[in-house]
């Protein structure tokens, strides 16, 4: 029998439809996951040759494939990644400024102890700068964890990292790095998210 003469019933289609439509599902999940393979052709060959044989007189609809249904996933994905990184970034960047604790190295350099904790140097020179440069947010007290914080404290202001539960990591804590209550330096301007 040549492949025109083979008997096509609408199991056949609707078995290959979902077989095609799942190994472009996996695809799609595998290449952000890197551990999903692609469906088995053997068992669904067989699978087919059965249905092929099915004497139902019933007709059966063929499966409607959304195209965009299995990309639909990769946006979502991707954001998902996106807010993992910045928050990594984030942790990141408190765990390295905590870990100066005690130092008094950054007395008189807020910003760059809030740039080095970022890792990086040298964006802005003072922390008015910054302040001036960012999308400005005034409800201080509520600044999310990693946000800069910053006061009007001089004539370059201050900045400091907030940790998210009303307290801030900052040089100048006592003369020193520390964490201290939000409202502990004077005048409060707002915050902004960190550019780095």
């Amino acid at each position: 029998m040549t492949a025109a003469a083979l008997p096509r019933s609408p199991h056949q289609f609707t078995t290959v439809l979902g077989v095609a439509v799942g190994a472009v599902g996996a695809a799609v999940l595998g290449a952000h996951t890197g551990d999903l393979p692609l469906p088995d052709v053997g068992p669904a060959t067989a699978e087919m040759d059965l249905a092929a044989a099915h004497t139902s007189t019933a007709p059966v609809a063929p499966v409607a494939a959304d195209v965009t249904a299995a990309s639909a996933t990769v946006p979502e994905l991707t954001k998902a990644a996106g807010r993992h990184a910045q928050d990594q970034k984030i942790e990141n960047a408190i765990d390295r400024f905590e870990s100066r604790i005690g130092t008094t190295r950054y007395e008189g350099y807020c910003e760059r102890a809030v740039e080095n904790a970022y890792g990086t140097q040298h964006h802005y020179a003072s922390a008015r700068e910054d302040w001036r440069s960012q999308d400005q947010h005034t409800d201080w007290r509520h600044a999310p964890r990693g946000a800069m914080v910053f006061y009007d404290t001089s004539a370059n202001a201050h900045v400091a990292l907030s940790l998210g539960d009303g307290r801030v990591v900052s040089s100048s804590a006592h003369g020193r790095v520390g964490i201290v209550p939000i409202d502990h330096f004077q005048r409060p301007l707002g915050w902004a998210y960190a550019p780095y």
